[in-house]
């Protein structure tokens, strides 16, 4: 059985329990979905959704099933960071069983990216290739791709579109599965920002996460999508720890919720919910 806890530091986190807890259509809220070691995140807008990453093939019903659970029938995007199966595995699941209008894939050339483009398109779906500087935002969704800086030949997860930017005041850094490379790449090239919440890159595996990196987001959550097994890096907790930041894992705490938590008088607050 999961454990749930709540942490405060410097900002507010709140703790909710059950579905009578979920926000109305009016709020923006980011959710972490628990597919073990492997990416899913949900953003829920007030009339739009979108999704980051669609899990490994083995979850694509758990996922489904969150959606529904969610009353997420329609959504407007689904952004892939890259081409591994823990990344895209449950897309054309996703897709047949919801209304898609697009579907963002990375330019970069991987053997299966025609795959899918060729099965997206056969389901009447629209697709786009993205790169470094994509930008999305819509209402209080404002993202934009800092990385990738170039192809890697070699390792696929350097090649891993980083969303940065803001919803709903909250500032976030999706750090797909990059690793150490590219973490340099936009540590020096100025673009990389500090963070409210950081999605780990790379599970937490001690490929990423430098203290360099950890030190120029300085991040006030850090969300690690895990299974408990392989991941997290014991070590790579203990680093990011040492930062002040407090962590969420999905392997320990299940989904993670985050939405604006402020309220009077309040300078920081971030709402994270437990599911």
């Amino acid at each position: 059985m999961r454990r749930k806890a709540i942490t405060f530091i410097f900002f507010i986190v709140i703790l909710f329990t059950g579905s009578t807890a979920f926000a109305g259509h009016h709020e923006c809220e980011v959710h972490f979905i628990d597919t073990g070691q492997s990416d899913c995140i949900l953003i829920r807008s007030p009339n739009k959704n979108y999704l980051i990453d669609t899990g490994a093939p083995y979850y694509k019903n758990r996922v489904i099933e969150y959606l529904n659970k969610n009353g997420i029938n329609h959504i407007e995007a689904i952004i892939l960071t890259h081409y591994h199966d823990d990344h895209y595995g449950g897309l054309l699941k996703i897709v047949e069983s919801k209304k898609v209008a697009k579907v963002f894939l990375p330019v970069h050339q991987n053997e299966m990216q025609y795959d899918l483009y060729k099965s997206l398109v056969q389901k009447g779906v629209k697709v786009k290739y993205i790169s470094r500087d994509f930008k999305l935002k819509q209402g209080k969704v404002n993202l934009k791709a800092i990385a990738p800086f170039r192809e890697d030949k070699k390792i696929e997860n350097n090649n891993s579109l980083v969303l940065q930017g803001q919803i709903d005041g909250i500032k976030y850094l999706f750090a797909a599965d990059c690793e150490k490379a590219e973490e340099e790449d936009m540590i020096n090239s100025g673009e990389l920002k500090e963070c409210d919440v950081l999605k780990v890159p790379h599970h937490s595996l001690n490929t990423s996460s430098t203290d360099k990196f950890l030190n120029k987001v300085k991040a006030k959550i850090a969300v690690v999508t895990c299974n408990g097994v392989g991941t997290p890096d014991l070590k790579i907790l203990k680093r990011i720890n040492s930062k002040g930041t407090t962590i969420f894992r999905t392997d320990f705490h299940g989904n993670v919720v985050v939405k604006n938590g402020l309220i009077r008088g309040s300078k920081d607050g971030i709402n994270v919910r437990i599911e």
